[in-house]
């Protein structure tokens, strides 16, 4: 399996996608800096006026990888809540099939630890797209949990949207730690039993 799948790395089948699904590997086994725009036109076999003709340059393309991942891990974020598992666990299952299995696959890559450093040098805007969207999909499988009695949210006086940005600002306080070289699953397990324990515990105060 290449690194593409195993991110979940998904691209269009046209000249843009070839080269974004190119380039994306060239990235992994070179890194960011060391890869050129020639490096990056032999990997998707074309001349390189032809890849100028779509893209400017490689940070161009490295923000249009980053968000097709980014879009990708979104869609596991929300997906995840889609079982019959007890809340608590959906919750931790989104965050792990999006944030902590991205974490874990950078992690295996040769360089992942230089990508994840230019991600936020010319991707920040992306990623602060891409919390958004995370926020969406956690305060959706919250909703929804509220709407079956499964929690409650209103004797906390918060709704859904905001127990989602707590969770991720939770994850994004977790970041130094990962970055660190750090796990960070434990912590984010025990994250989550809180926050879903104390949304289970106002159904008792009700």
């Amino acid at each position: 399996m290449s690194y593409r799948q195993e991110m979940m790395f998904q691209t269009t089948p046209d000249k843009r996608g070839t080269i974004i699904a190119a380039a994306f590997d060239v990235f992994i086994n070179y890194g960011f800096r060391k890869t050129s725009m020639d490096d990056i036109a032999r990997a998707a076999g074309m001349s390189r006026p032809a890849l100028y003709q779509v893209f400017r340059n490689k940070t161009e393309i490295f923000r249009a990888a980053s968000l097709s991942i980014l879009e990708n891990i979104g869609h596991e974020a929300r997906s995840a809540f889609q079982s019959d598992k007890p809340f608590v666990e959906r919750l931790y299952d989104s965050l792990d099939r999006s944030i902590l299995s991205l974490h874990r696959k950078i992690d295996a890559t040769p360089h992942g630890a230089e990508l994840m450093g230019v991600n936020e040098e010319v991707a920040g805007d992306i990623e602060e797209q891409w919390c958004d969207l995370m926020v969406g999909a956690i305060a959706d499988g919250i909703s929804d949990a509220a709407k079956t009695g499964e929690i409650v949210l209103e004797p906390l006086g918060v709704d859904a949207k905001t127990v989602a940005t707590i969770v991720m600002q939770a994850m994004e306080g977790m970041k130094a730690k990962y970055l660190r070289g750090e796990p960070i699953e434990e912590d984010v397990r025990h994250m989550v039993t809180f926050v879903a324990g104390a949304l289970a515990a106002g159904k008792v105060d009700r």
